[in-house]
């Protein structure tokens, strides 16, 4: 990797102050009454430092049967999402996890993530069966209650099931004071939760500032749509090296488009055929268009910036390109490696944060899968419902602005840069597109993305040529994460 230093003559920096988040106003949103804040926190029960467990919390060690052991740990595990963790890496640092059988470990995965996505619904569910919530030292019990209803509700657990564990948790988390409580609304949750739920809608679980953002720019039916799917455990998108036809039928899945199979699977993927071969990788059908954009890759020198965990990477390779994958994370890098190593695919992995990178030479292509509130992958990540907010988007734009035109300026004439983002707030997608274009005084253009090179995702090319992928448009096939698609060119 060269020092920016020595070969600053290689970037062009584009003069233009990033967009501000556009807030719409009420009057622009109507329909919708505002979703219940959460409670679960308060004032007097902040994140624990270091996040230490009180007093009388479970130690992470759970005892006693199967089926109590498996919701004790869905509750460190939400536990530690409420104190800032994300759930992929709360999941994964659960020593406990692994020592579930098959069937209680998926368990333990849906009722966490049934919980995250339906938190909104859930929360206005138990308000009028309290006079008073938990709060203070016992706030996190907030979780068991909800817990408790989420089996009721949306899992179907028996109810003497559920309502027996649900008052046996709360003991065993410290808060026998509360086993009454617990008890009580459990019962009542059997005999007239269905008539609550019935009072409550998909869209209660977006909070305020997203529900609000979505209804003013993509309207209110394709919001509760939005909403709808999200809800739904996603299906198992693929993507194959070679020979998609071959694995489709071998997998017993469906080719969707281009290389890419869906098929229905609540297990571990690492246990099908074809994944320890490198065969194959996980990656969701609208996160395979960026790399497909760029065409007639073979013996072309191609960046893939923020590249980890790898998906768009292993597409850029087996096209036959020599890509140079940059991330700017350690860890997040050597997933990448091994990601690789297992696929086989050889690659220059540089760590490096992309602002200050610099190639020796201009290069042929950039994929730029940029930073972002990944509000169009809510489906796959539910806590980020939780742990995104309005004040996020400022700061992810003054990042992608300064990735994209960082990136822009490693480009060879006629060279190509696709920007993406994962996210359905346009002031991280086409807001950004837009500033570029204003202060690239032609130095970079748009190039147009076709129907034919859309393909599935035809129905989702904007006016100026882009794609703006709504998983609502996708109802059909069962919704894909949301994704802003960009392809710009450089001129001179």
């Amino acid at each position: 990797m060269a020092d920016s230093s020595d070969r600053g003559d290689n970037v062009t920096k584009l003069d233009k102050p990033v967009l501000s988040l556009k807030k719409p106003s009420a009057k622009a949103v109507t329909g919708r009454s505002k979703p219940a804040p959460s409670k679960t926190r308060t004032a007097q029960n902040k994140p624990r430092a270091g996040g230490a467990k009180p007093t009388g919390k479970p130690t992470g060690k759970p005892t006693g049967a199967p089926a109590l052991q498996s919701r004790q740990i869905v509750f460190d595990i939400l536990t530690a999402v409420e104190e800032g963790s994300q759930l992929d890496k709360a999941l994964a640092a659960h020593a406990d996890l692994p020592k579930l059988d098959g069937r209680d470990r998926r368990f333990v995965q849906l009722l966490a993530t049934t919980y995250l996505r339906r938190r909104g619904q859930l929360e206005k569910i138990l308000a009028p069966l309290m006079t008073r919530r938990p709060f203070g030292a016992q706030a996190d019990a907030n979780i068991i209650l909800a817990m408790g209803a989420a089996q009721l509700l949306f899992l179907k657990t028996g109810a003497h099931a559920a309502v027996d564990s649900t008052v046996e948790l709360m003991r065993q988390a410290g808060f026998e004071r509360l086993c009454g409580l617990a008890n009580a609304v459990m019962r009542r949750l059997t005999r007239d939760g269905d008539t609550l739920l019935a009072t409550t809608h998909d869209a209660e679980n977006l909070p305020e500032w997203l529900r609000l953002s979505w209804q003013h720019y993509w309207g209110d039916e394709a919001t509760d749509m939005i909403a709808g799917l999200a809800m739904l455990p996603p299906s198992l998108d693929i993507s194959v090296a070679a020979d998609a036809a071959h694995w489709a039928e071998k997998l017993d899945g469906k080719l969707l488009h281009g290389n890419t199979i869906r098929r229905e699977f609540d297990g571990d993927p690492a246990q099908l055929d074809g994944f320890a071969d490198g065969a194959w990788w996980v990656q969701d059908a609208a996160a395979a268009m960026p790399a497909r954009l760029l065409d007639q890759l073979a013996g072309k020198q191609v960046i893939d910036l923020c590249a980890a965990p790898g998906g768009k990477t292993a597409q850029l390779i087996a096209a036959g390109a020599d890509v140079t994958a940059i991330d700017s994370n350690r860890k997040r890098l050597d997933r990448l490696r091994r990601n690789l190593k297992r696929l086989n695919m050889p690659s220059k992995l540089v760590l490096s944060d992309g602002r200050s990178f610099v190639p020796e030479t201009p290069v042929d292509a950039v994929l730029l899968d940029a930073p972002c509130s990944a509000t169009g992958t809510i489906r796959r990540r539910p806590d980020i419902l939780g742990r995104r907010s309005s004040a996020d988007i400022s700061s992810l734009q003054t990042i992608q602005w300064e990735l994209a035109t960082t990136a822009l300026g490693w480009l060879k004439p006629g060279g190509q840069m696709i920007y993406a983002t994962c996210s359905l707030q346009p002031e991280e997608g086409e807001d950004i597109i837009a500033a570029i274009l204003e202060a690239a005084d032609g130095r970079y253009q748009l190039a147009p993305i076709t129907s034919a090179e859309a393909g599935l995702f035809g129905r989702s090319i904007t006016e100026n040529g882009c794609l703006r992928i709504l998983p609502s448009s996708y109802a059909d096939i069962g919704g894909v994460d949301g994704f802003f698609i960009a392809r710009l060119m450089s001129i001179a």
